[in-house]
């Protein structure tokens, strides 16, 4: 069934935007696949925000000509052509496709844009088994947390081998406290005598110098009393 100019024009511009803004765009050959089996793909790729068109191959090339996508490969346009459109995952197009495939011969990957270069059906089929955003996520998750559930355990052994020490230390103490008390009171006795002050060289001066005035004859304390008796006598 033929369509009109307006209808052209309209289906141009659609693809001309999707060709513009998708992440990633997977060209793919759908020869044979059922009417069922074809709505299923669509749902599948749907859930991965990917969207799937279907044109006329005059105005695929054009439309991507259009986005900035020249010399577009005739290899990516074989057989009937289906576009899938990556809104968010650059892969996911590539992806959902070729798992689809495994269960469904009649679906090949021909190609695909990607950062504004054409992938040949090799590479296309590279990209499509690169784990996706999820496992990639979940591997990073689980590698984060491998090292912290390390830490702790490190963390805890330490914690648990110093209360080990700890408690073994009060055991200890515990055992020896009456021996301990014993030669705390034996060191008092020394500490005691040694504080009595000793004799200092200054009073040991002034004790000698008391000795002497002690020792010294009477009569040589009072000379002029023994000059006046002698005068009397004359």
């Amino acid at each position: 069934m033929a369509i009109t100019k307006d209808k052209k024009q309209e289906i141009l511009k659609e693809l001309t935007d999707l060709f513009e803004n998708a992440k990633s765009v997977v060209f793919s050959d759908y020869k044979g696949v059922s009417v069922k089996e074809f709505g299923n793909l669509r749902s599948k790729l749907r859930e991965k925000d990917v969207a799937y068109k279907v044109a006329k191959k005059t105005l695929i090339k054009l439309a991507s000509e259009q986005a900035g996508f020249k010399d577009l490969p005739e290899e990516v346009l074989e057989g009937q052509v289906g576009i899938a459109f990556a809104q968010n995952d650059e892969i996911a197009a590539a992806k959902t496709l070729f798992e689809f495939s495994k269960n469904n011969k009649n679906i090949k990957l021909l190609g695909a844009l990607m950062e504004g270069r054409t992938l040949t059906k090799e590479e296309t089929l590279e990209l499509a088994q690169i784990p996706g955003k999820e496992e990639l996520l979940a591997k990073l998750v689980g590698s984060i947390k491998s090292p912290i559930n390390g830490f702790h355990g490190v963390l805890s052994s330490l914690l648990r081998n110093f209360v080990g020490v700890v408690s073994a230390y009060k055991d200890k103490l515990e055992e020896s406290g009456p021996e301990t008390t014993s030669t705390k009171e034996t060191d008092v006795k020394p500490a005691a005598e040694e504080a009595a002050p000793e004799a200092t060289p200054a009073t040991e001066e002034a004790a000698s110098e008391a000795d002497q005035t002690e020792d010294k004859p009477a009569d040589d304390a009072n000379p002029k009393t023994d000059a006046s008796a002698d005068e009397d006598k004359q």
